[in-house]
């Protein structure tokens, strides 16, 4: 009892001899250590992956079938991890650095740990501590395999005797006695816990994380140099190990005496984290300005080296990680299709108060063909204050248009990209007003405005021959449908037009009817593709709103009344449809007026064959709808602000507006 009392004394707070070093040696350490570290991967799944190796090494027999499955799935999970592939070479390298370093002498160790430190130099002080213990994990699972199966398996013996593991020590339950692989254990799971998000935020000039971070390198440095000489220890003939026994014993205090300064510095930090809430960093932080704000951005972008950004357009894209995979895929789309004109990089924004889901992160920056600015946790707290409080962040993404020259001409792109895709180029309001004043207000409502290439490929082909008639419905009632399509496919044969039925289904629902729930001579548009068809609807909604279309012109303005009806039947789920013809104003009714209508046919089809047929299907709505009044009701994403008055497009009367908080989609 009295030993342990004066050890921890020894080693306790401000007690931290075991962590000195000559100032000399400090500098060399240190020299090491790259100053922006742009290796990141999440070390959780490799800390679960080193418990099971030591856990399995310190059994004297092979593990059942289970035990094994559960460490092939942690094998498995670990292909998933974005930025592993480098890890694990990292890994790798160091194990080969270990088995060669077998020799006791302190110079030959020492010059080894330099060098691990200096392959490892793009990585956190504290990452490096848990990827040299997965080294040392690794060297002792194989030798620890090739133990258990010598007798059993010949290839076994043969590759221990040619690796020189023949006459090593067969009891790894040495090391689990004596507490090494606890203490490894320990030491590793501490500088993880260093890397938590609830650490990252507390402010650099804080003593608590101040004085940790002033004792990561000589800490780095030791823990190193100690799993060096445990690895020298360990190659050693088997005649001379038991005498090294109590040598392992003194490693494996000096690890755990150097996780308790570590682990009395990590409480610190914790109690400290607890003060600095989100809401506590927003009051501190200075009022940055855009200059200094792009500054910022552009410094994540060059610790990133993306030397392709140099004196490009740039769009930033700020989303938090709820982003969806329709979204992403279809700016990927567009995106692959500029031909250079401008770059893409997304900028993550997190709840600084939260920890954050980093497999979802790295998904995502998987599936982006686009540059990302920097991990979630390291975008600093004023500039995460800047474009929610200047640039209108609130949950959906925007895309904030720059020019090489640093001037912002629009703080949110989408809304254009969404509309007229790579023609809205450079994305300044100007661009958009230019496009939108060659769209006829009275007769501009036609199929080239709602679709586009990537939601039919086909497109231009239905427009040029003017005798095809293109149906676009949606609803998730499948009576309606069968019936409508019935009655539609009735009417366009009669009429001698041919027909192109395209299934929508509902606003940017997940769930719905899909291809087998309608017939084969029905398009249905589906995933990202029916994303894209409703946020184009949304956007050009968006524009009108952003242009003052909602009130003064809502008499004239034809497009804002028309995508004001399909937006709102969709967003219900409710069934609608849309006829066009060739070039031609298409016309838009709910499910029950375009049933009738339908139904009909036989009542109103007099001259209005062939390419009549479209104004005949115009004509008979109005006779049918003078004095129907449909309830609108629109949602639409707030995209950097609150929209205006809107005015109902069947009664003309100023429709109310109310707050809708939603977290997701159906």
């Amino acid at each position: 009892m009295a030993a342990t009392a004066a050890s921890s004394l020894s080693y306790g707070i401000g007690g931290t001899q075991i962590l000195w070093v000559p100032q000399g040696l400090l500098e060399q350490i240190v020299s090491t250590h790259s100053s922006y570290q742009t290796h990141h991967v999440d070390l959780q799944h490799l800390v679960n992956l080193i418990s099971c190796i030591f856990e399995n090494a310190a059994v004297s027999s092979s593990k059942g079938v289970e035990q094994y499955a559960q460490l092939t799935d942690m094998i498995n999970k670990l292909e998933t991890v974005d930025g592993m592939h480098q890890a694990l070479e990292n890994i790798r390298n160091l194990s080969c650095e270990m088995s060669c370093c077998v020799s006791t002498m302190a110079s030959s160790v020492d010059e080894t740990t330099m060098q691990m430190l200096r392959r490892l130099k793009d990585y956190s002080w504290n990452a490096k501590v848990v990827l040299a213990m997965a080294a040392f994990a690794c060297s002792v699972g194989e030798s620890s395999m090739l133990v258990k199966h010598r007798n059993t398996d010949p290839i076994a013996m043969y590759v221990e005797t040619l690796k020189g593991h023949r006459y090593t020590t067969t009891d790894f339950t040495v090391l689990e006695r004596i507490g090494l692989f606890k203490a490894m254990i320990d030491v590793a799971n501490t500088n993880l816990a260093f890397l938590a998000p609830s650490i990252s935020r507390i402010p650099k000039e804080v003593h608590s994380i101040k004085d940790a971070i002033a004792c990561f390198p000589t800490a780095a440095y030791k823990i190193l140099r100690i799993v060096l000489q445990i690895t020298s220890i360990l190659s050693k003939k088997k005649d001379h190990f038991e005498s090294t026994i109590q040598e392992l014993n003194v490693l494996a205090n000096e690890v755990s005496h150097i996780n308790n300064i570590l682990q009395e510095k990590l409480t610190l930090c914790l109690r400290d984290a607890e003060k600095y809430t989100y809401e506590d960093i927003t009051i501190r932080i200075t009022k940055i300005s855009i200059s200094e704000f792009i500054d910022k951005i552009m410094h994540y972008v060059r610790i990133q080296g993306f030397e392709n950004l140099r004196n490009k357009h740039l769009l930033f894209l700020v989303s938090d990680l709820d982003i969806s995979m329709d979204e992403i895929k279809v700016l990927n789309w567009l995106y692959q299709r500029n031909d250079q004109m401008y770059e893409i990089v997304w900028l993550p924004i997190i709840d600084l108060s939260m920890s954050y889901d980093v497999k979802r992160f790295w998904e995502l920056k998987q599936l982006m063909k686009w540059s990302v600015a920097v991990e979630p946790t390291r975008v600093e707290a004023d500039v995460v204050e800047f474009v929610k409080k200047e640039w209108h962040f609130i949950r959906q993404a925007i895309a904030v248009s720059m020019t090489s020259a640093g001037e912002v001409v629009c703080q949110n792109a989408l809304p254009m990209l969404w509309t007229w895709g790579n023609t809205a180029f450079p994305f300044s309001d100007k661009t958009e007003q230019i496009l939108w004043n060659s769209v006829d207000e009275r007769h501009g409502w036609k199929l080239d405005l709602v679709l586009d290439d990537f939601i039919v490929p086909e497109l231009r082909s239905w427009i040029e021959n003017r005798t095809t008639f293109v149906c676009l419905f949606g609803g998730g009632d499948i009576s309606w449908i069968q019936e409508f399509t019935e009655k539609v496919k009735y009417a366009a044969y009669a009429a001698g037009v041919t027909l192109k039925l395209v299934f929508v289904g509902k606003n940017k629902a997940k769930l719905g009817l899909s291809k087998t729930d309608l017939s084969r001579d029905i398009k249905v548009i589906e995933s990202e593709i029916r994303w894209r068809f409703w946020t184009k609807l949304e956007s050009i909604l968006h524009a009108k709103i952003r242009h003052g279309k909602t009130t003064t012109a809502y008499k004239t303005d034809v497009v804002i009344h028309e995508a004001l009806k399909v937006v709102g039947h969709g967003g219900k789920g409710e069934s609608w449809a849309v006829f066009s013809m060739g070039p031609d104003p298409m016309v838009t009714t709910d499910g029950e007026t375009g049933l009738t209508i339908m139904s009909n046919y036989l009542n109103w089809r007099q001259d209005t064959t062939g390419l009549r047929f479209l104004e005949g299907v115009k004509h008979y709505k109005e006779v049918i709808s003078r004095d129907v009044h449909g309830c609108i009701k629109v949602h639409l994403p707030v995209l950097g602000r609150v929209p205006g008055i809107m005015v109902c497009p069947d009664c003309s009367k100023v429709m109310d507006m109310f707050y809708t908080y939603r977290c997701c989609d159906e």
